[in-house]
């Protein structure tokens, strides 16, 4: 028995099995608008930065045509030759085309309207004929790829454009074994990363990655398809394709193509780690501060997120020493009394000064959260006796005494401290009618507390009294507006005498 070998092996199974054969899907983009008619046109391609469609045709004149979007001729050019492909290179001032038989590649100026002389042969390691030879041309990341109808491959070519006819062959790509002739147009786009080549016999596309493999395969609307170029909408995720039919020579745009762009924001940044790629502002996550006591500086609890605005509740630094303490004076909030005062964190304690003595009384009190005492408080609470009056009441250290036990007319006050003791005393006098209420309060503290009461008889009225007192003599006088002058003698338990 014969043996079979190896290589024939393969060739049988590449022929059962094709190479990345695969179901073809059906065209995705929308119905096709004719945008313009050319006979014979067998090339297209995109030229972004005039915003505008080159056409070459492989026969008749003008044989190169630019028109916008909607088809409106821009200008027209006489070029001789067979021409069947039309690529741009990193100098969108020239336009590269391709002529069919002996294969080849020319250089035209845009600026100027005319070729430049320079010409690459590759005729050299294509196979083609005058009938089938170049039908397509692209430029993909400083090589030029050459369709060849003979044999449907993608031929890759370094061309050295400053140099004529340098130029040598880098590759063969055979996309899809099936399809063994009938290339008819290719074309390259930067934003998705993808080579596009159509045949048009089988009336298909094939969308190329850059390692050359099948990212898609779909059928190709109409026939006789000679040339394609892709307009990119990055941000919408569409795509107008252009494509040039040599049988009627229409010119059709399909629009909503699908697409997916490796940069389509063109921030230098890919799709694949690009956090916003219709953004050119930002292409990575931001990483925020949670700023918990809103005093515009960050703690330790962070977010990523893709934009350059901080979301709520965060900020751009990580400054903050205390998240919980806005005013950052070391007192978290909910402990420091007023978190928008970095000069105060807790309350302060103030000693009413109702005799306005200057002293506090320590035993009526209040806290607030300022560094200034409100009216009628002061800081300290060094009033031995602090009293207030008001008719036959009085208020003295925070009690409050019946002194009279009527209402008088006129009142008056002194406060002594007789025996050089801790016991202060308060001695009152109030007048009604032609009497005089005397009343003397001993005070050690919170010890409050009516010592004696008396009543004076007086024998005419009087408005006004006042009380003068005699320390070493431990007597004191109250004097009457109308001369009279009771002198009393007090005891160390506070009763008194005349």
């Amino acid at each position: 028995m014969k043996i079979l070998s190896a290589r024939f092996l393969i060739a049988v199974f590449l022929i059962a099995v094709p190479w990345r054969c695969f179901a073809i899907d059906a065209w995705p983009g929308g119905t096709g608008t004719t945008i313009a008619t050319y006979s014979d046109a067998s090339g297209l391609v995109w030229h972004e930065g005039r915003q505008s469609l080159f056409i070459v045709r492989n026969a008749g004149t003008p044989s190169l045509v630019e028109i916008d979007t909607n088809g409106t001729v821009l200008h027209t050019w006489a070029v001789a030759g067979d021409l069947e492909g039309v690529a741009i290179a990193e100098n969108d001032s020239y336009l590269y085309i391709g002529i069919e038989y002996p294969e080849r590649i020319v250089e035209f100026n845009l600026e100027i309207g005319e070729l430049t002389g320079k010409s690459w042969n590759l005729s050299s390691w294509m196979n083609g004929t005058a009938a089938d030879g170049l039908e397509g041309l692209a430029y993909r990341n400083g090589y030029f790829l050459v369709g060849e109808q003979l044999d449907g491959k993608i031929y890759v070519f370094n061309v050295n454009l400053s140099v004529n006819e340098s130029v040598s062959h880098v590759e063969t790509i055979i996309p899809y074994a099936p399809y063994s002739s009938d290339i008819s147009g290719i074309d390259f786009n930067s934003n998705t990363g993808l080579t596009y080549a159509i045949f048009d016999t089988s009336n298909a596309l094939l969308e190329l990655n850059s390692s050359n493999a099948i990212a898609n395969h779909y059928t190709l609307p109409g026939s006789t398809q000679e040339g394609i170029a892709v307009k990119t909408n990055c941000a919408a995720h569409l795509a107008d394709v252009y494509i040039a039919n040599d049988g009627d020579g229409t010119i059709l745009r399909y629009t909503n193509y699908p697409i997916s762009c490796i940069d389509a924001d063109a921030d230098g940044v890919f799709i694949d780690t690009d956090c916003d790629d219709t953004n050119t502002s930002i292409s990575s996550n931001q990483t925020y501060w949670r700023d918990a006591d809103t005093d515009g500086l960050g703690g330790d609890e962070t977010t990523s997120v893709c934009s350059l605005t901080a979301p709520a509740g965060y900020v751009a630094n990580s400054s903050d020493q205390n998240d919980s303490d806005f005013d950052n004076d070391g007192s978290a909030a909910g402990i420091d009394c007023n978190d928008a005062d970095n000069s105060i964190f807790q309350s302060q304690t103030y000693y009413r000064d109702a005799d306005g003595d200057g002293l506090g009384d320590a035993f009526t009190l209040t806290e607030s959260c300022s560094l200034a005492a409100s009216s009628g408080y002061v800081t300290n609470s060094g009033d031995p006796a602090d009293i207030s009056d008001s008719g036959r009441f009085m208020q003295i250290n925070g009690k409050s005494l019946d002194l009279f036990g009527v209402d008088p007319t006129t009142t008056a006050y002194a406060d002594a401290n007789y025996f050089g003791d801790n016991w202060h005393e308060i001695i009152a006098v109030g007048l009604k009618a032609k009497k005089a209420y005397i009343t003397v309060v001993r005070v050690k503290g919170d010890e409050v507390a009516i010592a004696k009461r008396r009543v004076a008889k007086i024998k005419k009225k009087h408005k006004t009294v006042s009380i003068s007192t005699q320390l070493s003599k431990n007597k004191f006088t109250t004097r009457f507006s109308r001369g009279k002058k009771p002198v009393w003698k007090i005891k160390s338990n506070g009763s008194f005498k005349r």
